[in-house]
């Protein structure tokens, strides 16, 4: 189906009942997955980063939580947790990709009922932290939620598929198997986790990556890439 005709409203057919056509998805909700890059001054940033795109016919809001605020810690993997809500997608595409970086759109068709869930369930995260007016525009507004950030959730991916959960409950069924730190952590990061205890579900973009593409709970009815990067 061509992009720019996904939402268009369309008439039922006199060979097609109502019924039928409430029963199609009118939603769209789109797990966003950036690859690793390296910036001007030559700094390698391996984790990627997960993002979460709710799309129906009334709005096209993302969903980007990270460390956009003070960081701490031995490797920078603490922080206050910052939430960008942008209610225009190419903004928030186009400074991924001024980045360098590849993103991948694991894109999975959900009902409206099923978007105002996720869209509710960011809403209530952002009532219980703080309105961060001066780091917000016209495309975007920024949250500090009451929870701070930390590299093994909440994260940005486990934010994400938490939002993605939401919609579709078993949406990370399996994934455990995918849980993969060597993928992307050096080997004293590696360390500090498993003296930490290691983690008991998902955290790293690249280990979402290879779980939502092998398919293994869900399968996106498309997939869309963004930039050229790694």
């Amino acid at each position: 189906m061509p992009k720019d005709a996904e939402f268009n409203t369309r008439t039922v057919q006199a060979k097609q009942s109502v019924v039928d056509s409430k029963l199609k998805p009118d939603a769209e909700m789109h797990v966003l997955v950036g690859g690793p890059y390296t910036s001007p001054d030559g700094e390698e940033h391996r984790y990627g980063h997960t993002a979460l795109r709710v799309k129906t016919r009334q709005s096209d809001i993302t969903y980007d939580f990270g460390r956009y605020g003070r960081t701490s810690g031995t490797f920078g993997e603490s922080g206050e947790g910052i939430l960008r809500k942008w209610i225009a997608f190419d903004h928030y595409i186009r400074g991924e990709n001024s980045l360098h970086r590849k993103t991948t759109g694991f894109v999975y068709a959900i009902f409206q009922y099923q978007a105002d869930a996720i869209n509710n369930y960011f809403d209530k995260q952002i009532a219980a932290g703080q309105a961060l007016p001066e780091k917000s525009n016209s495309v975007k507004k920024t949250f500090k939620l009451k929870s701070d950030y930390h590299a093994l959730g909440p994260n940005c991916t486990t934010l994400s598929v938490d939002g993605a959960k939401v919609a579709i409950t078993d949406f990370d069924r399996g994934s455990d198997k995918y849980i993969r730190p060597e993928e992307a952590l050096s080997f004293g990061e590696r360390i500090a986790l498993k003296a930490a205890g290691g983690s008991s579900r998902l955290f790293l973009p690249a280990n979402l990556q290879h779980f939502l593409s092998d398919g293994v709970a869900h399968k996106a009815i498309r997939i869309d890439t963004y930039g050229s990067g790694k």
